[in-house]
């Protein structure tokens, strides 16, 4: 991603060393364990991840921006006279926004599935929600349920202690 956002390939390397090179030690019952070495993801805490979130969350942006301009996705009003939107990012949180359909719900878990599998992040179910506007039936909530893999049980109302969805 920061090739394409046309970042130079030597502050990449320097970039990818910080990322790569990490090694961490625990201190348990007073002794340090031995090094370990993380696999995958950003780590909470490091003073590059929220910026290199940030860079990589560009790259679901544009595969975003791509499915509305082919049609695959449509807009989305939150009220009447407000602009259309298809996602809004705040730090490492993301509320995506599609038509309750199964076409739009098949082609969301695509780019979700091809962000996850091009940046390494996965996103985390548990901490996931779906949400309907009250006049959605029934049976398209089922349907785009099923197609983004988020069950009844997975369904999380609150996010940081508060309710998710109000009226």
């Amino acid at each position: 991603m920061m090739e394409r956002l046309g970042f130079c390939q030597e502050w990449i390397g320097l970039i990818m060393k910080c990322v790569s090179t990490v090694r961490y030690q625990i201190k348990v019952n007073g002794s340090l364990t031995e090094h370990f070495v993380p696999t995958r993801g950003l780590r909470q805490g490091d003073p590059l991840s929220p910026y290199l979130f940030v860079i990589c969350a560009e790259a679901l942006s544009a595969l975003l921006q791509d499915a509305e301009r082919r049609g695959r996705l449509g807009d989305v009003w939150v009220c009447q006279g407000a602009p259309a939107i298809t996602h809004l990012f705040f730090a490492d949180d993301s509320v995506l926004m599609i038509k309750a359909t199964r076409e739009e719900a098949t082609e969301l878990k695509g780019i979700l599935d091809l962000y996850e599998d091009c940046s390494g992040q996965c996103i985390n179910k548990e901490k996931s929600a779906i949400m309907f506007s009250a006049n959605t039936p029934a049976e398209h909530k089922e349907s785009v349920k099923r197609c983004v893999g988020i069950s009844s049980e997975t369904w999380n109302e609150h996010y940081l202690g508060l309710l998710v969805y109000v009226g």
